[in-house]
């Protein structure tokens, strides 16, 4: 018989390790999600502007970036003010219905030969009936440090794998500049770039 509990423990996919090499732009970085670890704030400080809908989540993480709250999904910044956009392991959170307005967003806030790097995990549709959430461990290493954390959110309605962000992302107008596997277990990694 299925229990409250049962449905409140998630589901554990394999362990995920993720390589995380530093990389190079000029002016202001938006962090979709930006809250928690914060990752990118750690590996880029003061070039980041983190945004987050949880308020906890951006107080959490580490000093360095601008931290505001807002939702991806409704970016109030001006068209084109940016010349990157991240977002790692942040998609996952956000209802799939609502991803091709979060993609939307991120090309308004980019100017021309912008890029959007997407880092995420391979999400299958759900595999456990007892259980209504999934999630993993993740050991994060920056160039300096390790980070190891956990993400985990409610089995996804369709499977959120490369190939669907891809699709999005040529829909929304992106070119593909790399689609990378990192793991044997589905964390991927996109670099998108807004036609100049």
């Amino acid at each position: 018989m299925e229990t409250k509990e049962s449905r409140e423990t998630p589901f554990f996919l394999e362990k995920q390790k993720v390589r995380l090499i530093d990389f190079q732009t000029e002016g202001w970085i938006l962090d979709l999600g930006g809250g928690g670890e914060g990752i990118i704030g750690q590996l880029k400080g003061k070039q980041v502007v983190a945004i987050d809908p949880v308020k906890n989540e951006l107080l959490e993480a580490p000093d360095g970036p601008l931290k505001i709250v807002m939702d991806a999904r409704k970016l109030e910044f001006l068209d084109e003010s940016f010349n990157m956009v991240t977002a790692f392991f942040t998609l996952m959170y956000i209802p799939a219905a609502d991803h091709p307005g979060v993609l939307r967003e991120a090309w308004r806030v980019l100017r021309p030969s912008g890029k959007m790097l997407i880092w995420e995990a391979a999400l299958p549709t759900r595999m456990d009936q007892t259980n209504e959430f999934v999630a993993f461990y993740l050991e994060i290493q920056l160039p300096y440090q390790e980070v190891q954390t956990g993400y985990g959110t409610k089995w996804p309605a369709v499977e959120l794998d490369k190939s669907y962000y891809q699709n999005l992302a040529e829909q929304t107008g992106f070119k593909i500049l790399q689609s990378e596997s990192q793991t044997d277990r589905g964390v991927f990694f996109l670099e998108l770039q807004k036609p100049g």
